[in-house]
């Protein structure tokens, strides 16, 4: 943790201390802003100052084994966003039982997340800051980073915009960058296609940067075909592999057979949409607990759309829904 209270009651931000000063905390008397157990500086060789708890018992500050990364990724973020916003670093939120990593301007909560953590647990905290009118993005650390392969619990890091369709935030401490992840579908074969942008620590505005995801961008995503989609789910279906016995009984239930929809093989797909699978049990939308708004329209006219225009890229949900309504409702 990079906050402590003094004897007084003011809250100690390492971040904004010099060298000298941070020395002088060592001979303090300092609690946590949270539980007001006592809590005392660790100032090393490796590690970048940072307070501990000396008896942890419970407490909402549940950081003591923060990785450098974390730790680092807090005091870069932190730096940026003070060039142009109000910015504080671990502010205890009473009313929430909970402490971002970044509190902006009072309302955003910005949440670093390098560290594996359970659905429930994203869910939990990402319900938490909305139930109270916060907003939150999450930016992940190289552990989550997004990859070729969506995991249940990257799932859940997903959001979603009419500009750029579903995206995922990816911070990197060793390039010093951020990483918006956009235009992300999936194929039949689960393997993950997208757009990124790259942006440099420090380089302009922090929370304008943050706010591309519903900015116009004219982007459009082409992916090559692959060739031997048929072999693949051959394979699948020879390992009865779960998934495809489920899709491989709902074509037989139906008179159909899985390998006989040739031009459905290649298609990709917004992720959590199953193209094989809708014309048989409608469209489901799975759960994305950071995607407050409804997105089965965007299914609806991404497939209308794909119908007729087999060869198209792939395009945001705005083009979709300005191509089959032109009263277009923002999401």
């Amino acid at each position: 943790m990079l906050v402590a209270l003094d004897q007084g009651g003011q809250v100690i931000n390492l971040l904004c201390l010099k060298t000298s000063q941070i020395a002088e905390l060592k001979t303090q008397h300092l609690v946590c802003p949270a539980c007001r157990q006592r809590v005392y500086l660790k100032h090393g060789q490796v590690r970048m100052p940072h307070f501990a708890h000396v008896r942890l018992l419970s407490c909402a500050y549940n950081s003591e084994n923060e990785s450098f990364q974390h730790l680092s990724l807090k005091k870069d973020l932190f730096y940026w966003f003070a060039k142009t916003a109000q910015v504080s670093v671990e502010q205890f939120l009473p009313e929430l039982q909970q402490i971002p990593d970044l509190l902006v301007n009072d309302k955003l909560a910005v949440e670093v997340q390098c560290s594996m953590l359970s659905v429930a647990k994203l869910q939990e905290r990402t319900k938490g800051y909305l139930s109270k009118d916060y907003q939150v993005i999450w930016l992940t650390g190289k552990k989550l980073w997004l990859g070729h392969r969506l995991t249940v619990l990257k799932q859940q890091f997903l959001n979603f915009s009419l500009h750029v369709g579903f995206y995922y935030w990816e911070i990197d401490d060793q390039k010093k960058e951020l990483r918006l992840n956009y235009l992300i579908h999936e194929d039949i074969t689960g393997s993950l296609h997208y757009l990124v942008q790259h942006f440099a620590f420090g380089s302009g505005e922090l929370l304008t940067i943050l706010r591309q995801p519903f900015l116009k961008t004219g982007s459009e995503l082409r992916v090559q075909p692959k060739h031997d989609i048929a072999n693949y789910i051959r394979r699948q279906l020879h390992y009865k592999h779960p998934k495809w016995l489920k899709i491989q009984e709902l074509y037989y239930h139906h008179g159909q057979h899985i390998l006989a929809d040739k031009q459905d093989m290649n298609q990709v797909c917004p992720v959590g949409l199953n193209y094989l699978t809708y014309q048989f049990e409608g469209i489901k939308v799975p759960e994305f607990c950071q995607v407050t708004k409804p997105i089965k329209s965007y299914y609806q006219q991404f497939i209308d759309y794909q119908h007729t225009h087999r060869d198209a890229p792939l395009y945001s949900p705005l083009v979709y829904a300005t191509f089959f309504d032109g009263n277009l409702k923002r999401i």
